[in-house]
């Protein structure tokens, strides 16, 4: 085994990212792959300050792709993180399953970004509509961008909405919707987007001052709703929908006992579920679908493991000896 380890760093990871098909099959394809034993993941641990400051430890490993994935989040509220710095940094520590041994270190900030779009395609698949044509946003940052990236791959997405709290970061995010060729424009009512939309993706920030402002009523019958927030934007009424779903039952237990997320169940289905049959999916045109995620480390995994024989064919990366 070598003593050499790859390190990647963020653009050498932005770079390297696959299509959004690709990733959205693979964070499939591993999900299935749980339900039959070959893939296996620990629930996100977390360490929190008085100060609102957050450490996150997740881990997983797949005998199909033959590694084992240790992942680090750590990060400060958005209103107290210094300037020209994300309020969220990633890293993790790709090792080989069968040696045990290190192979890659990787910046994890674009796959910490792509993973919630490739959830909320992959719930989308199963819970909405094959008919869903209209995605409306509420937040319009870069996890915004690569939900309606992942969505078009396996939808025929025609028009986008958005409302931002910030009117210029929704008018940018249009713009870029509308040079994908897409009908897009921003709305200044949160409960318009959300009462005319077939999808819909809220990915509000954790603000100390957020009040819940999303009301589940405005929800029409048959949409589809990826609360990638941890529906920390949503008023109660959550358990009216008719299917609730989440990456991870037992990651909503202990997600719900660290108190970041308000909706402690009861939840229908998980991801491996869904995937693999185990629970069936939208069930008929009419059902009000939602899934709730915090993001697991299985399918961290997945997306790195990608990344990283990527790598490897195109021989990208800094070399470091341990």
């Amino acid at each position: 085994m070598s003593e050499k380890i790859i390190y990647l760093s963020r653009d050498d990871v932005k770079e390297l990212l696959p299509e959004p098909l690709e990733m959205v099959t693979a964070l499939e394809s591993i999900f299935r792959s749980r339900a039959n034993g070959q893939a296996n993941g620990k629930s996100k641990i977390g360490l929190y300050t008085n100060e609102g400051n957050f450490f996150f430890g997740l881990m997983a490993c797949s005998e199909d792709l033959g590694y084992a994935i240790c992942h680090n989040s750590m990060g400060t509220p958005p209103d107290t993180t210094n300037q020209g710095y994300h309020h969220i940094q990633s890293i993790e520590i790709l090792s080989d399953l069968r040696s045990a041994q290190p192979i890659a270190l990787l910046d994890a900030h674009w796959l910490t970004t792509w993973l919630p779009a490739c959830v909320t395609a992959v719930a989308a698949k199963n819970l909405a509509n094959t008919s869903s044509k209209v995605v409306g946003f509420i937040a319009s940052g870069a996890t915004a961008r690569a939900c309606l990236s992942a969505l078009r791959s396996v939808f025929q997405i025609e028009e986008v909405v958005a409302y931002d709290s910030n009117s210029e970061s929704a008018e940018n995010f249009v713009n870029e919707a509308k040079m994908k060729g897409l009908i897009a424009r921003c709305s200044s009512s949160p409960q318009e987007v959300v009462m005319n939309s077939d999808i819909v993706v809220t990915s509000v920030p954790n603000y100390p001052s957020l009040k819940p402002f999303l009301n589940p009523d405005w929800v029409k019958p048959g949409t589809f709703v990826s609360m990638v927030d941890l529906a920390r934007s949503w008023d109660s009424g959550i358990e009216k929908f008719e299917r609730i779903a989440t990456d991870d039952h037992d990651q909503v237990n202990s997600t719900f006992r660290d108190g970041r997320l308000k909706f402690g169940g009861p939840y229908d289905s998980d991801l491996t579920e869904l995937v693999s049959g185990i629970k069936p999916g939208r069930e008929n045109q009419n059902q009000r679908s939602a899934i709730i995620h915090a993001g697991h480390a299985i399918g961290i995994l997945a997306l790195a493991a990608l990344v990283y024989e990527r790598a490897q064919n195109t021989k990208q990366g800094l070399e470091i000896r341990r």
